[in-house]
């Protein structure tokens, strides 16, 4: 096992006959003393091989797959490369990133379930976030902490790991020169090799061209041997793994550097040294227009009561005007909402404490349950006359968020030690793990393909807008389309197709009016989901070409290509039987 660099230096101490060279406090022209020289060569020979290793590792895993099967792995590895060198900086592990640990392994999973590129995206964001936390936390006393402190932390982090990037080169310097001075002749042949590849690749795809280029016979040979392919693959991809290698190479190596060096300060000074009569005076009013407009929701929306404003005229029945109204004003709340979480935390902690502040800040949240649940409201009745999308999803998973969130302040507001960063964390992470294994395009194609056989009658006050027509956002068939692989269950499965090509009056006399009289051939069942397989197939064999097909293999993908498949199968089949096709 290899020794830290304080084990080290203790047995230089030791045996100084060993080790005759300069004295440590010895400085050379640049005011490096010899102890930092020490200090810094035992990191290099601690980290720099264990990094290349990763490198390597993370290209395998990352380059040209952003949700392949090698993403759990990924994950996996990155973490085992992060406790390897907690362990070899003589540092233990917290018992609390248990929960960090489990929670990033599912959002690695969840990448690799699921093929909703909105989905992929916040999974590394989240990934990226805990990781930063996960590390930050086992590197610091961070128990006092809040969420702000832990944001420039990461940024922190982030930008010293940048102003470090050059520390490899000057590591692997005072590396040689102290093995030099101490006489120690072993080399580390794994690292030359490395260094020798790297510089060979570029090299000896240059001179095989131009030999290629310069003798057929020689061309030819190498063509049989498909090495020819393998130049052109190298060349094409060179620029992308180099920089693969280099960026996760210097990021592994430059953030460890910069989380022992422990240039964070741990310590958070109380800022609560606001006036709190300042607080009081602008949350009072806010406080009270809150109350009105709480008072409003609950007369108006959630009772029913009172009339509605003569700007909801029309449509002039009141079912109508009634429906109009609720149906606006819920991305509006939410951000109401969402100012309203940050003001009472800065309230909290940029103001002295105060018991009628308390209470003010307490009937803001307290309204602010009120806004969530008439946003809710809001959005539930926009969805029931517009069909679900992935944004209208995602506000509503934002606002029970922001419950759980605005819960754990309240707590906060009477429980000076409550652990309100900690749970907000939490809870954020639980419900986000959540959602991401919930295949939302699912769900999404399953509802909208539902309505679209809904038992509604074409006059009923919901197609007023509309001009008594069928309303073209109930059956928005372009934005089905456009829904990833995770919808292919819902679109493609045997029941819907059969449902959809020979479905009721009803639908029939939707295809007719808005093929007939738009134009809208797309908008034909048998035509849109025909769109919506040849996309999947058509992505799933870009991604596979690409990145290969076994680092590449997706979960979602996978289940998604066998629906398209019996797509093509029983379209085919239609052709040549349409009773068989009547019957899937």
């Amino acid at each position: 096992m290899q020794q830290s660099c304080a084990e080290m230096r203790k047995i230089m101490n030791e045996y100084p006959n060993q080790y005759p060279s300069k004295c440590y406090n010895e400085t050379n022209a640049f005011g490096i003393t010899r102890e930092e020289k020490e200090e810094r060569a035992c990191h290099f020979r601690l980290f720099s091989l264990p990094s290349i290793i990763y490198a390597l590792f993370y290209t395998f895993c990352l380059y040209k797959n952003a949700s392949g099967i090698t993403y759990p792995f990924f994950i996996g590895g990155t973490l085992f490369y992060f406790f390897l060198s907690l362990k070899k900086l003589g540092i233990s592990a917290k018992k609390d990133s248990v929960f960090y640990v489990i929670s990033i392994m599912l959002l690695g999973i969840s990448t690799f379930c699921t093929d909703n590129l909105n989905i992929i995206f916040m999974n590394k964001l989240g990934i990226f976030l805990l990781t930063f936390i996960l590390f930050i936390h086992n590197f610091f006393a961070d128990t006092l902490w809040n969420l702000l402190k832990y944001g420039f932390a990461i940024l922190q982090t982030i930008l010293g790991s940048l102003i470090l990037i050059g520390r490899p080169f000057s590591d692997f310097i005072f590396y040689r020169e102290i093995n030099k001075e101490n006489g120690n002749i072993k080399k580390h042949y794994a690292i030359y090799i490395f260094i020798g590849i790297l510089i060979s690749i570029p090299l000896t795809t240059f001179i095989l061209l131009l030999l290629c280029s310069a003798d057929a016979v020689f061309y030819h040979l190498f063509q049989g041997l498909s090495f020819s392919a393998f130049v052109y693959w190298l060349i094409n991809h060179f620029t992308g793994l180099c920089f693969s290698m280099l960026f996760s190479f210097f990021s592994s190596y430059c953030i460890l550097t910069f989380l022992k060096k422990k240039s964070i300060r741990e310590e958070i000074s109380d800022k609560r040294t606001g006036e709190p009569l300042i607080a009081i005076t602008f949350t009072s009013i806010l406080s009270v227009i809150y109350f009105l407009f709480s008072a409003v929701q609950i007369i108006y929306l959630f009772a029913g009561k009172g009339d509605i404003p003569s700007t909801y005229a029309y449509p002039d029945t009141y079912a109508s005007r009634y429906s109009s109204y609720a149906r606006e004003g819920y991305f509006q709340l939410l951000f109401v909402c969402m100012i309203n979480l940050f003001l009472v935390l800065i309230c909290l902690n940029r103001f002295k404490e105060n018991k009628a502040l308390k209470v003010i800040l307490t009937i803001i949240s307290l309204c602010t349950y009120i806004m969530m649940a008439s946003s809710a409201m809001r959005m539930i009745m926009y969805i029931r006359y517009y069909d679900l999308t992935f944004l209208r999803i995602f506000v509503l998973w934002s606002l029970v968020v922001i419950f759980f969130i605005m819960t754990g302040i309240l707590f906060y507001i009477y429980k000076k030690d409550f652990p309100l960063c900690k749970y907000c964390i939490t809870i954020v992470t639980i419900l986000y793990i959540g959602f991401s294994f919930s295949h939302p395009d699912y769900f999404i194609a399953k509802y909208n393909i539902s309505q679209i056989f809904a038992d509604e009658d074409y006059e009923s006050d919901r197609y007023l807008y509309w001009d008594s027509s069928p309303k073209k956002c109930h059956y928005d068939t372009d934005y089905l389309i456009g829904l990833s692989a995770d919808a292919a269950p819902a679109i493609l499965h045997p029941e819907t197709l059969s449902a959809l090509i020979n479905g009721p009056e009803k639908y029939d006399r939707w295809k007719k009016y808005w093929s007939l009289e738009y134009g809208f051939e797309s908008s034909k069942p048998n035509r849109w989901m025909e769109y919506y397989a040849q996309n999947i197939d058509d992505y799933i064999r870009k991604i596979e070409k690409e990145g290969y097909k076994i680092r590449t293999f997706n979960l979602s993908r996978f289940a998604a290509k066998k629906y398209t498949d019996l797509y093509h199968m029983a379209l085919f089949t239609k052709n040549k039987c349409p009773l068989f096709y009547c019957l899937i």
